[in-house]
């Protein structure tokens, strides 16, 4: 019977690499614990099994330690960069998308933290045991650490196992440096082309009215005007998730996004594209209402967009003005058909609107002007907000909105944008950041600075704020409590008032100051 046991528990060594229910191990145990992607937390420090790495014979610095998923099978981690680049990958971490992008020649693997599948060169893979790669505390320090059977293996090559040292063995013929080729006078055929790599996300930058395509090397693309489409093909590339998809931009200029991955019909000199295509609204073209550019050190293809000329004036015309007064222009974010970020069925336009009409009523008590761009639930294109500022030529312009990570839920926090080198526009952000702050409690997550189109158009002390993130249901909750809203409004109205304090006071100029020369 002993025999059998010992028999039985080798083969499931052999094949899972440590099957949960043994005792400790006879390389011992580490204090470890395991982030949970979906409570975004990490769990209680408990001990893990060591197991000792080597590859080719020697012994790596760190160990690997064995994980379970619901106690059924256990499967060994390693830091991922200690195991990937010896095996001649390059790795690549995706913050935004909690992704490992592993890459070696032609071969891409994409690794989602807490997912039990993984993305083989475009094809969804179960994990054996179902057991995802994932961050550990592992001898104090975080590291991300994968399933290195899978790995290994994905890289080409072989583990054994040792169960009387707990040691995994892993042999591989590393990759050779490619030789020079020899140059010769004689024309030869163009040989099929190397893959590039990934398309890794796409992303729409509403307030900056921008979609950016991510890539995992320097960008290399091809540009088609279809006229009431553009396309965008991405030769050699594949899409990292796996599939096909497309977004709707909240965008006067793009109406849609869509993407697929095509086989070598589209190119032949390469064995898979990526078509992005961009549905462009009715009267815009891309000669007149597109650009896209690459770039190099952001390894992507930013598309940006420029309004089409409507010549109509502003929806909501500028009232009468006290010239004596500061004048405030407030914008509450998204509005009508532009709902901006939903969770749990709840709109961000919903949450913006009433905190600005409040911090108007705030202002008006204390004398100043104030404009509104939007005092219903309307859709209000970004460039009409600028231009309805510019015309009442006010002192400064704050814009309200939600924030959210799709990546963590647990994040929390207000931030305040302002332009880019815009010495004014920072100052204001610096005053509401810390007013709403001191309002309300939230995290202070401090002043950053983007290319919004709010904060570009505007000719005046320019910010927005994010009043904090809805992708996180205990703020979620707040920012849909009147008596939270309230605070918010209070907060975003004093910071107003303590930077309009430190502009100097408004006086008309006489008129007889004016007056022409007599003639």
């Amino acid at each position: 019977m002993k025999k059998l046991l010992a028999i039985l528990c080798t083969v499931a060594l052999l094949t899972g690499l440590l099957p949960p229910s043994l005792a400790a191990g006879p390389a011992g145990t580490e204090r470890v614990q395991f982030y949970d992607e979906a409570l975004g937390r990490y769990s209680n420090q408990t001990e893990a099994d060591r197991v000792t790495i080597t590859l080719n014979g020697a012994a790596l610095d760190r160990p690997g330690v064995v994980q379970t998923v619901d106690g059924v099978d256990g499967r060994t981690l390693v830091p991922v960069r200690d195991i990937a680049e010896p095996l001649g990958a390059t790795v690549l971490w995706m913050g935004d998308t909690r992704q490992v992008l592993l890459f070696r020649g032609s071969d891409t693997i994409v690794l989602t933290l807490g997912s039990a599948a993984a993305v083989v060169n475009g094809q969804s893979v179960q994990l054996p045991g179902g057991v995802p790669a994932g961050v550990v505390k592992l001898g104090g320090e975080e590291k991300t650490m994968v399933p290195l059977r899978f790995v290994s293996e994905q890289l080409q090559a072989e583990v054994a196992w040792d169960n009387d040292t707990f040691t995994a063995a892993v042999t591989a013929r590393l990759p050779e440096p490619e030789p020079t080729p020899t140059p010769t006078p004689e024309p030869t055929p163009t040989p099929t082309r190397p893959d590039r790599g990934m398309l890794l996300r796409i992303a729409a930058d509403d307030n900056a009215q921008t979609v950016t395509l991510y890539l995992s090397q320097e960008p290399r693309y091809r540009v088609s005007d279809l006229g009431d489409r553009v396309v965008i093909d991405l030769p050699g590339v594949a899409i990292g998730s796996g599939k096909d998809g497309s977004l709707m931009p909240e965008n006067p200029v793009i109406e849609s996004v869509r993407y697929a991955q095509h086989d070598s019909s589209l190119y032949s000199d390469y064995t898979r594209t990526t078509r992005v295509v961009l549905d462009l609204a009715d009267g815009c073209t891309y000669a007149k209402n597109v650009v896209v550019t690459g770039d190099s050190n952001l390894l992507a293809v930013v598309i940006s967009v420029k309004p089409p000329e409507t010549g109509s004036a502003p929806s909501e015309p500028t009232v009468p003005l006290d010239p004596t007064a500061f004048t405030v222009v407030l914008d509450a974010g998204h509005g009508g058909s532009a709902s901006g970020a939903v969770y749990e069925e709840i709109m961000e336009k919903d949450i913006t609107l009433p905190i600005t009409l409040r911090v108007e009523e705030l202002l008006r008590e204390k004398g100043c002007n104030v404009v509104m761009t939007r005092t219903k639930d309307v859709y209000m294109d970004l460039y009409d907000r600028c231009d309805i500022a510019n015309e009442a030529k006010g002192d400064l312009f704050v814009s309200i909105h939600a924030n959210a990570s799709s990546s963590n839920p647990a994040f929390q926090g207000t931030f305040t944008y302002h332009y880019p080198n815009s010495a004014r526009g920072k100052k204001l952000a610096g005053a509401v950041q810390a007013a709403v702050v001191a309002s309300t409690g939230s995290i202070d997550r401090g002043l950053l600075s983007n290319d919004y189109v709010v904060l570009r158009e505007t000719k005046m002390a320019a910010c927005l704020v994010e009043t904090g993130f809805m992708s996180n249901h205990e703020e979620l909750m707040k920012l849909i409590r009147p008596s939270y809203q309230e605070k918010l409004a209070q907060g975003i109205a004093q910071g107003i008032l303590d930077y309009l304090a430190s502009l100097p006071a408004k006086t008309l100029v006489p008129a007889e100051e004016n007056a022409s020369p007599a003639a």
